[in-house]
Order: C-alpha cells, then sequence, then structure tokens
C-alpha cells in the first residue's frame, strides 16, 4: 500500500500529495488553501463542506450532515481521513469581491466630523541635503558629515543609523556630488536614519494602514507627504481556515506549532493585500515606510506570535496592551524592512486597538456635552459610552451570524450576496443583490432585514419559532429541521434552495441579544438608560448598509429617535489612517487606551439576566421598544 496520496482540489486545479491517513482539513491547509472551519476542526460547525469528485475517504463522523446532502459526495474536511487519491471540490472563496467598507477615504469628504486630528505631519520625513565632500581640514566621517547637515537644513539630530544605511553610506554620499535624500523616522524622542538615497529624491514616501478584522483585512496606502489615499484593497483573513472568531483561533493556538502557522496567515494575508494595493496605487513595496495596523486585541497578539491562551482564562489578561513599535522585518511584513510599524493600543482581552483607533475618527472625543454610544458590531461586538472628558467600554461574544458565518446561508458582504429584503404578509419577496445576479446567500443587513420582516408579519413569534399556518408555501422541512424558504433553487446561484432555519434564526437571535444586552448593561453599570443617549455611532462593515428600523425591531438597538444613529463607516481603519498622518495621532491613541475604564461583562452578576432577557424579538420587556409594540397585531403571537 502507497504511503502517499495525490489529492487535486478544484476548482483551483491544485495537485499536492500528502501522506496516507491525513486530516483533509489539514491537507487543505498544508496546501495553502481557504476553507473556513468555525469550530476549528472539531466536526460541529459544518463549514468545512466539500465534495469528493472521484476516490474514497474514511469519514471518521457525518452526523452533521443530512442524509441527501451525504449521498452527493459531500464530506466534512475536518472528520475525513486520506486513504487513496482524490479529486476533492472545495467551496469558492471569492476574497476579490468582497465589498470595500467605507473607511479613510470616507473621512476624506468627511473632514469636519474629525477636525483637530487630520493634519499630516507623519512620524517619517524626507529630507534632501548636499553632504560636502571630506578634506584633509575637514576629515569627519561620512555619518558625521551627513548628520551635520540634516540638522543645519531641518533642525533634526539623527541620533541612530541602521546598518542597512550604514552599508550604503559611504558609496551613496560620493555620488551626485553629495547630493542625497535621507528617509528619517521619529522612534521615541529622536530620529532614526532607516533610508539613504542618492538625488534625485525617491518619488514616494508612503504609509500602509491596515485593519486586521477577525473575518475580513482591509489595507489602505496613503502618501505621507499629503495625506492622500492611493488605494484600498479588501480581503478575507486567511485564518478563517483555523476557526472563526476569536475563541476558536485561541483554542487552535494551543496546539503545538499552531500559533506560528496562525502568525503566518495573518502575515500572509496582510503582503498579499499590501502587493495588490502596492500594484494598484503605482508603487514598490519597498516605498512604504511606517505601517500603522489596527486589531482586536487576540488579532493583535496572533498577528505578533505573541500567546493569546491567558485571554480567554480568568481573569482574562492580555501579554500586552501597549505594544512597543517593532520593525517590519521582524514580523515579515512585505514592505520597506526599515518600516516602523505602530499596532494600536488594546484596552482589555476584548477591547482592542481596533476601538482605540476607530475612537479617533469619531466625534466623541471632541464633545464634553454629548452622551454618545459607540458600537462596533462585528464577530467580537465591542461598546464604548461617553464623552471628551470620561470613556467606558465592555466587549460580548456575538459571533459572526452578522458577518456571514453560523448560519447556513450567511455570507460576507461579497458580490452574491442579498443586502436588503422586504417582505410583504402574503409571503411576497423581494431583495438586492450585491452585483446584481442570483443570490448565493445572505449577507448581515440582509439577515437584519429577513429577520424582521419574518417578525413583524407574523411569521416568527416572539422566541424566533416559524408559524406553520403563516408561513404557508414557504415553511420547509428537511434534514436540517424546520426553514423559511428564501429562494428556490432554480433562482439561486447555487442550484439549491436557500433557507433560513430555525436553527439560523435562534444564532442571530443570540448574536443581537448578546449586542443589546452589552448595551443596557454598560449604561446600568455607571447609572444611565437610554434616553440619555444624544447620539448612537455604528461602525464596521456590518452597519454600512444596516436598516436601522429593522434593526430596532428585532431587539439589535434601543428603540430612540431614529436622528440619533449615524453611521462611521470602518473606523477601525480610518483610526490607523490618522495614526499614519501625525505623531499627534499616535500619542492620542496611545492616551485613548490609557483613559478608558474597561468592565469585563464576565464578571458582572447582572449580564446572564439581561442576556436572557434579549433572547426575544425584540426583548422580553416589550416597554424596552415603545414603537414597535405599536405595530405588533392583537393576534400575533406574543408569548415567549
Amino acid at each position: 500500500m502507497r504511503k502517499t496520496c495525490r489529492i487535486e482540489f478544484l476548482p483551483f486545479r491544485s495537485t499536492h500529495s500528502f501522506a496516507r491517513g491525513t486530516n483533509l482539513l489539514d491537507a487543505v491547509r498544508k496546501a495553502g488553501l481557504p476553507l473556513k472551519s468555525a469550530c476549528g476542526g472539531k466536526g460541529t460547525c459544518g463549514e468545512c463542506l466539500v465534495r469528493i469528485e472521484d476516490g474514497e475517504a474514511r469519514v471518521r463522523t457525518s452526523a452533521a450532515l443530512p442524509e441527501e446532502v451525504r449521498r452527493l459526495g459531500y464530506v466534512l474536511a475536518c472528520q475525513t481521513e486520506i486513504e487513496e487519491d482524490l479529486t476533492v471540490e472545495l467551496p469558492r472563496f471569492e476574497e476579490q469581491s468582497i465589498r470595500a467598507v467605507a473607511g479613510s477615504r470616507f473621512f476624506e469628504e468627511h473632514r469636519d466630523r474629525i477636525s483637530g486630528v487630520f493634519e499630516v505631519a507623519p512620524v517619517v520625513r524626507k529630507i534632501q541635503v548636499t553632504v560636502p565632500a571630506a578634506t584633509l581640514s575637514d576629515n569627519s566621517s561620512d555619518l558625521r558629515r551627513l548628520q551635520r547637515q540634516i540638522q543645519k537644513v531641518k533642525g533634526i539630530r539623527c541620533l541612530q543609523t541602521e546598518h542597512r544605511v550604514l552599508k550604503k553610506l559611504a558609496a551613496s554620499v560620493r555620488e551626485q556630488a553629495g547630493n542625497v535624500t535621507a528617509v528619517l523616522v521619529k522612534t521615541g524622542p529622536g530620529w532614526t536614519l532607516v533610508d539613504l538615497q542618492p538625488s534625485p529624491p525617491p518619488k514616494n514616501l508612503c504609509g500602509l494602514a491596515c485593519d486586521i478584522g477577525t473575518t475580513t483585512v482591509v489595507c489602505e496606502i496613503a502618501d505621507l507627504e499629503d495625506g492622500r489615499v492611493l488605494s484600498t484593497t479588501t480581503g478575507f483573513n486567511q485564518q478563517l481556515r483555523c476557526g472563526e472568531d476569536v475563541i476558536s483561533r485561541i483554542d487552535y493556538a494551543r496546539r503545538p506549532g499552531r500559533l506560528q502557522e496562525l502568525q503566518t496567515l495573518a502575515v500572509q494575508t496582510v503582503n498579499a493585500l499590501t502587493e495588490k494595493s502596492c500594484r494598484e496605487a503605482g508603487i514598490s513595496t519597498g516605498d512604504i515606510y511606517y505601517v500603522s495596523l489596527a486589531g482586536n486585541t487576540t488579532m493583535t497578539h496572533l498577528l505578533l506570535g505573541l500567546d493569546p491562551r491567558f485571554i480567554r482564562e480568568e481573569p482574562y489578561i492580555p501579554t500586552m496592551n501597549l505594544v512597543p513599535v517593532v520593525k517590519a522585518v521582524d514580523l515579515g511584513l512585505n514592505v520597506n524592512p526599515e518600516a516602523r510599524v505602530h499596532c494600536a493600543p488594546a484596552v482589555g482581552s476584548y477591547v482592542g486597538g481596533d476601538i482605540t483607533a476607530g475612537l479617533l475618527s469619531t466625534p466623541i472625543l471632541r464633545d464634553a456635552e454629548k452622551m454618545s454610544l459607540f458600537i462596533d458590531a462585528g464577530t467580537n461586538g465591542e461598546l464604548v459610552i461617553g464623552n471628551k472628558d470620561w470613556l467606558a467600554t465592555c466587549a460580548c461574544s456575538a459571533g459572526p451570524a452578522f458577518e456571514g458565518g453560523g448560519t447556513r446561508c450567511g455570507l460576507p458582504a461579497i458580490d452574491g450576496a442579498i443586502e436588503a429584503v422586504t417582505i410583504s404578509k402574503s409571503g411576497d419577496l423581494e431583495y438586492r443583490v450585491i452585483g446584481g445576479g442570483k443570490p448565493k446567500g445572505l449577507c448581515g443587513s440582509g439577515l437584519v432585514d429577513l429577520l424582521a420582516g419574518l417578525f413583524v408579519h407574523g411569521y416568527l413569534d416572539r422566541s424566533g419559532k416559524l408559524d406553520q399556518e403563516t408561513a404557508g408555501k414557504r415553511l420547509v422541512r428537511n434534514g436540517e429541521g424546520t426553514g423559511f424558504l428564501v429562494e428556490e433553487g432554480s433562482r439561486s446561484y447555487w442550484g439549491r434552495d436557500l433557507i433560513l432555519t430555525e436553527k439560523d434564526i435562534t444564532n442571530l437571535i443570540r448574536t443581537k441579544g448578546a449586542i443589546f444586552s452589552a448595551c443596557a448593561l454598560l449604561l446600568k453599570n455607571i447609572g444611565l438608560t437610554f434616553d440619555r443617549l444624544d447620539a448612537v455611532y455604528i461602525a464596521g462593515g456590518f452597519g454600512q448598509h444596516l436598516n436601522v428600523e429593522n434593526a430596532i425591531r428585532i431587539g439589535l438597538l434601543p428603540d430612540l429617535e431614529r436622528g440619533k444613529f449615524h453611521y462611521l463607516g470602518n473606523t477601525s481603519l480610518s483610526g490607523a489612517y490618522l495614526v499614519l498622518l501625525s505623531e499627534k495621532n499616535r500619542e492620542l491613541v496611545n492616551a485613548i487606551a490609557g483613559k478608558m475604564t474597561y468592565i469585563e461583562l464576565n464578571a458582572e452578576p447582572g449580564y446572564m439576566n439581561e442576556y436572557t432577557g434579549s433572547l426575544f424579538l425584540p426583548h422580553t420587556d416589550i416597554g424596552l421598544f415603545p414603537t414597535v409594540k405599536k405595530f405588533l397585531k392583537p393576534g400575533q403571537r406574543l408569548d415567549g
């Protein structure tokens, strides 16, 4: 019997050899191909579904799959071992079609909102000087003569010089009659010379801003001399193949060698997007001299290769909150080797740099009168309340339901995802698909619309159970249980029925319940109620196309005057971008982290009561939602 087997992966036409007995999910990862696994390979999420087109494999268990699915050759990769040569079809992973979330370009059009922080005074400078030739009377070293000229022209004293620069210094100052361009980076109280080139100067002096999300990663390249955004690219976080949320990735990192794997995947994700951004901007990766990263605490730990295990163990302590500036070469980032990397600081185990950076691009820090609530409802829901004078924050495990995970029909905001839904009492359903064409599934905003529509028209009771009589012909029962038919297979992209199951609905209610209960408990903890809020700011990709009315109807957002809600775009990316622009902003984001009071919900005795009360539509206390109460029909089932 052969010891190795050949596997062809479709639709990539990629063939690899693996030892007999290799786990199929591990084989996919080793081949560097994308495959989601929310549970980290435990066989519980059902998302590493693949189809064996040719060959036989040993399946440990297939209990998570309906019989009709197994008959078509589908298996869970994490529960399958290679026994012979195989041809395996993987789901398409369309990174190029992810909708870019409004980020710094959005803020270029709204500079009035970030007045006071939008200034271009970066920590990277490009300086042209002429270094006089050495003589017998002036026999100072090449470095000393260069330093004197820089100090003379700009008043900047270089205290440090990188070894890479020293190696080419002698040749550089003797070319072009001593005309050189020096690139300096502010490091602490002084400056460091990181590059030196004979004049004419390098055309580009650029920085990279990066939002490292649990699901998606967004990179922007900015011109550090005028602040212009040159390009923006978005892609899936390649760590998705190791788990869909931070908890599953922390668990994954416990196994030998897996922390290094997660770090490598994070770096590969950033590098791929950086290279694409550089091509679009018409620059070289070597033109990037500063990198500003913003991500939640776990994502930052994994990118830096720090052990994240204690983040999820009581008392929930990260390795560090304030990360020192590091060199790009030490992380393996494909930019100028001497580029400096700044990570936005965290506040606690589940409130990270994506929030501290995000607050830079909100009006909250510039208003001492208004009481504002900031919500970033991503895979990990983070909340901040306060104003210019004080800030309190907490986080909740929202889960990926509104970002494409946790539901059979869920998708990120990619081409083919339904982003908006309207449904009538008679069951007529209209929807809008990103990019047009046949639907592949629903993204977060579409799921909110659908859930609200089903509830408003009586298809769902308040506990999220489908009403058989009302649902009528759209009620579906199969191996996955009861569900609502969103679209028939003949009209869907995949050729199979698009169904929202009751299990999906339960996951959606849990997600919205986690976010609302966290909001309620945060306010209660500081002695406030929702009616005291002057503004609610919604960040992240999920909020970009969110129908606020429908979000209130399902109990995701508080029932307030609709004019109090404001969408801010990708604040994490915008904050990282603002850090690129000036040293002042870098210091400000560090100060934000230091002034925030972190509230650990797991330690709050009232959290479970708040959470349980939120696991209904819109809530067990209908008095919290007066506008929703008004439209409920007398005959609609209101029992929980």
